[in-house]
């Protein structure tokens, strides 16, 4: 059995000019086990998540390259702890995307998914 896994997106059209953040809260305890991103090819940003106090507690400074048909995974072993992480419910999340971190020009068409369980 899976369990009740689902996914929250966040999408940014065009070339971004300034980090993008999304707020968001579960009203009950989730469990992040991974995320993906992309973004335009030669472009690339840094991507963060955590909450209000600690915007990098479970994602810190993923280097996100955008490349031909590619993705990045961020795998259970690229989180800060190295394992799913649990969050309480009605936390304050954070969702960062650093537009002219990483190694290319400032991120263009950005795409991040993050995977969770309920629990």
């Amino acid at each position: 059995m899976q369990g009740n896994l689902f996914v929250i997106s966040h999408f940014v059209a065009g070339t971004l000019s300034a980090d993008a953040v999304k707020r968001m809260s579960f009203p009950f305890g989730v469990t992040l086990i991974g995320a993906n991103a992309g973004c335009d090819n030669t472009t690339s940003f840094l991507l963060n998540f955590g909450t209000v106090a600690d915007p990098d507690a479970y994602i810190d400074d993923v280097t996100v390259t955008g490349a031909a048909a590619t993705t990045t995974d961020v795998g259970t072993a690229d989180l800060v702890d190295g394992e799913p992480m649990h969050i309480a419910a009605n936390t304050e999340l954070l969702l960062t995307i650093d537009y002219d971190g990483g190694a290319g020009g400032d991120s263009a068409n950005v795409d991040v998914h993050l995977f969770f369980r309920e629990g």
